[in-house]
């Protein structure tokens, strides 16, 4: 098992990146299916939340996490997974679990937009950190790292596209295209919701149609480019 990925599928998309904001890492499928998530590394569960049947998008505190798993790490680090499908948890608290073991299904619960896994790792002095240095961390092979490179890459990617579109202004008011230009992450899906626009596979597909995205199936390079469209106000509307 590459311990390097947190989907048994070990497709993953980082669809929203760290930050001051939000101290973790988002990751989704390229597939739209609802693959396994996998330990990151081996240690003891500390908590587990398997009993949320839905999303509550007001839900506080640790209840935004919905479905959870936490489990305090060999190597000191706390390892968090979030927003996991009713009842697919298969770790108990107390158990001690290994790298690439199954832990849940990624799902939509608690305040989430969408199917997604969101992952928090705090270190040692219980401060959140990016959860990209642990990925590091566990890359121990070539084909490890090869993996962990193409992450970064398009981490790199969104923050550039990111930043280059942060001032950007919409150049046209033409009512035929949309626009999100004060969102600045890196989720086309929570882009949408962020001017109350349906954000469902289905109708991002009829967008990518409209738009000369092809072939449409919700991965990476197709959700970044539709995502910049809609930074720059130049997404057509369906």
């Amino acid at each position: 098992m590459i311990t390097t990925h947190v989907l048994e599928s070990m497709n993953e998309v980082i669809t929203n990146n760290y930050s001051n904001d939000h101290k973790a890492i988002d990751i989704v499928p390229s597939d739209n299916s609802e693959p396994n998530i996998i330990s990151i590394n081996n240690g003891t569960v500390e908590t587990v939340v398997n009993d949320i049947k839905s999303t509550n998008h007001k839900s506080k505190g640790l209840d935004t996490y919905g479905n959870y798993v936490k489990i305090k790490q060999d190597n000191g680090k706390t390892a968090l997974y979030a927003h996991m499908k009713y009842n697919s948890i298969k770790v108990n608290k107390g158990e001690y679990i290994k790298k690439g073991e199954v832990i849940g299904t990624i799902g939509e619960t608690g305040n989430a937009y969408g199917k997604h896994l969101h992952l928090e790792i705090q270190n040692k002095d219980n401060i959140k950190e990016n959860p990209i240095v642990t990925l590091k961390e566990n890359s121990t092979s070539s084909t490890k790292n090869n993996n962990q490179k193409n992450v970064q890459k398009n981490i790199t990617n969104i923050q550039t596209n990111t930043s280059k579109n942060k001032n950007h202004t919409n150049p046209t008011s033409n009512n035929n295209y949309l626009s999100a230009k004060e969102y600045h992450h890196g989720s086309i899906v929570d882009a949408l919701k962020s001017i109350g626009i349906n954000s469902s596979y289905n109708y991002r597909k009829k967008l990518a149609i409209k738009n000369g995205i092809t072939n449409y199936k919700g991965s990476y390079f197709q959700n970044i480019k539709m995502l910049n469209l809609l930074k720059q106000g130049k997404l057509k509307k369906v």
